[in-house]
């Protein structure tokens, strides 16, 4: 209860001393593409997600209780369309998106612009209904779908599902690291809506409907980024900077026969947390892959109780797949793309973003990035 005395006086809110600066990295974000079942391109999915648009379609197949599977998927992608097929339909146009400035600047220096080296996340071997001919034919269905020139021996895919795409961020960054490229484009491309998969999901009572409580809507999506060494993105926009990535193995994961204590992902986000450096730079920013299963919720509330000193008191923590269904190795690559439209349009809750990942097997992934201070 505040008096109303001729003594009384306004109190000042107490300013908050500004943060440190944020570290320059090697690796800054010169483009950015994304596909999911919302939007086509990178800032139509991040506007759907803020929006909180969510468009579940039910499909021909048929799941145990006589019932048709539900997914979010892309409509412009016909239901016949799967396997290999529909991974170069969806990473296509994302990695289009992501190399058109670089290869633009290129071709104003240069009659031809040089192939780019690319490093994709896949889904595993593991998962049923895998494509082998991913491991291939995906590079090359990926050049002619986008029509970006890919230097085919300088590429590589990591079949990780969802803690693999941290990977491949983690082998770009030591590649621009080392001087091996100029640039490199980096991202992932994943479908859940294939009939084995879904099935195996059934099965497993993962596949969300009425009569499963813990399971999730299957999504489909795909990410990329270009980052580009510091020195080499002449006047290109700077979208952003990877700052670190790091991946960790899950003793314990979902499914095994002790209790996951979230080891994996704990070590991981404490990994690329490092790359703030100071504790006083605190993360104000985090988003996740968690998509309402117990187990990923699980793990990554014991990850925000664990880390702490990584992060402000009042950090956002939020759930861009909620609104896409699970995109698998896509996921962290497609927040990625979200992160850096949100800092180009000035709606993002921070300046540094964390981004955490929990593979269907051990494997768990970080990923930190923020704004260039270097602007």
């Amino acid at each position: 209860m505040t008096l109303n005395t001729p003594d009384a006086r306004p109190t000042a809110a107490p300013v908050r001393a500004p943060l440190p600066p944020l570290p320059a990295a090697e690796a800054v974000i010169v483009g950015a593409g994304a596909r999911a079942p919302n939007g086509l391109t990178a800032l139509q999915v991040t506007m759907s997600v803020r929006a909180l648009k969510m468009d579940p379609r039910a499909s021909h197949l048929i799941d145990r209780a006589g019932e048709p599977m539900v997914t979010c998927r892309l409509p412009s992608i016909g239901d016949h369309v799967m396997g290999l097929e529909r991974l170069v339909a969806l990473g296509g146009p994302a990695l289009t998106q992501a190399a058109f400035p670089w290869l633009s600047a290129e071709r104003q220096r240069r009659r031809a612009a040089r192939p780019l080296p690319v490093v994709v996340a896949l889904p595993p071997r593991s998962r049923p209904g895998f494509d082998p001919r991913l491991e291939s034919q995906l590079l090359a269905g990926l050049e002619a779908r986008s029509q970006v020139p890919i230097d085919h021996a300088r590429s590589a895919l990591v079949l990780g599902c969802r803690g693999g795409a941290a990977r491949a961020f983690e082998i770009a960054l030591e590649r621009l690291g080392a001087g091996e490229h100029d640039a490199v484009a980096v991202g992932g491309v994943d479908s859940f809506f294939d009939p084995d998969a879904l099935e195996w999901l059934d099965r497993e009572l993962r596949l969300h409907s009425m009569r499963t409580e813990n399971g999730f809507i299957p999504g489909e999506g795909a990410g990329f980024v270009v980052l580009a060494a510091r020195g080499r993105a002449g006047s290109l926009p700077r979208l952003g900077q990877v700052l670190g990535a790091a991946v960790a193995a899950e003793p314990r994961p979902y499914g095994s026969d002790q209790p996951c204590l979230a080891a994996g992902i704990t070590s991981a986000v404490k990994r690329a947390a490092a790359a703030v450096g100071a504790k006083a730079r605190r993360i104000p920013w985090a988003m996740n892959d968690v998509v309402n299963e117990r187990h990923r919720v699980d793990e990554w509330s014991y990850v925000m109780a664990r880390a702490f000193e990584a992060f402000t008191p009042d950090v956002i923590c939020e759930q861009p797949l909620l609104k896409t269904g699970d995109l698998g190795a896509a996921s962290a690559p497609v927040m990625l793309a979200i992160a850096t439209v949100r800092w180009g349009t000035r709606c993002a809750p921070g300046d540094c973003v964390l981004i955490g990942t929990h593979a269907e097997g051990p494997e768990r992934g970080a990923l930190l990035a923020s704004l260039d201070p270097v602007r």
